[in-house]
């Protein structure tokens, strides 16, 4: 309604400006920057106070978001170290990957820790499978850590399955006695067509904290 009647004000002072340049066209270059001045004034004013108005909430959405916020945290804070633990698989993947290239460790010994690297990956990703939200959320918040948690279930998948496959290259390589840089080459593939991309949930993690930060 405020827009509406500043919109009116608005195209009134441009009719009424339009008429005084037609009667006293003399005062035309008076008229013509006192009603642009006019017109920037309205909007600088209307700016200035609609935020206030707009981000204005009442006490119960308040004690709503207060009562939220630490389930969320709790939450979060676990998620995290979920999150460290994945970071900790993908660093000790490459570890292999990058020894073995470098004839650091032999096959057998890559095999070895991808193997036990594997087990430790499908542990993981099976006990994220029914992580879920905490109940206490509102809809729109369980439902944005709820995108969190798929995304984290895409990313733990895909490190587990690239580290199979990895294994099976590898092995592969030693059954055929292939060269080593066609084993190379063939994880280099494998990851860059299977392996997890980045797990990106910025923006999911930043709605929730506007969502949950109750507003002046």
């Amino acid at each position: 309604m405020r827009l509406l009647i500043i919109a009116i004000f608005m195209l009134g002072i441009i009719a009424i400006s339009y008429l005084a340049d037609r009667k006293y066209p003399r005062f035309r270059i008076y008229i013509i920057p006192a009603t642009i001045i006019v017109l920037c004034s309205i909007v600088g004013i209307a700016s200035w106070l609609a935020p206030s108005n707009f981000n204005r909430i009442s006490e119960e959405q308040r004690l709503v978001i207060l009562n939220e916020q630490p389930y969320f945290i709790t939450w979060y804070n676990e998620y995290k170290k979920n999150i460290e633990q994945l970071d900790r698989y993908c660093t000790m993947y490459h570890k292999i990957i990058t020894e073995y290239e470098d004839n650091i460790i032999t096959a057998d010994v890559a095999v070895d820790r991808l193997s036990n690297l594997y087990n430790s990956c499908d542990k993981f990703d099976k006990s994220i499978q029914d992580m879920l939200p905490p109940a206490e959320l509102s809809k729109i918040n369980y439902t944005l850590t709820y995108e969190i948690l798929e995304k984290t279930r895409i990313y733990s998948y895909k490190t587990k399955e690239t580290t199979r496959q990895s294994i099976d290259i590898i092995r592969e390589g030693m059954a055929q006695n292939l060269e080593k840089k066609d084993v190379v080459n063939n994880l280099n593939r494998i990851y860059a067509i299977e392996g997890p991309i980045i797990l990106d949930i910025n923006t999911e993690v930043n709605q929730l904290k506007n969502n949950l930060t109750p507003s002046e």
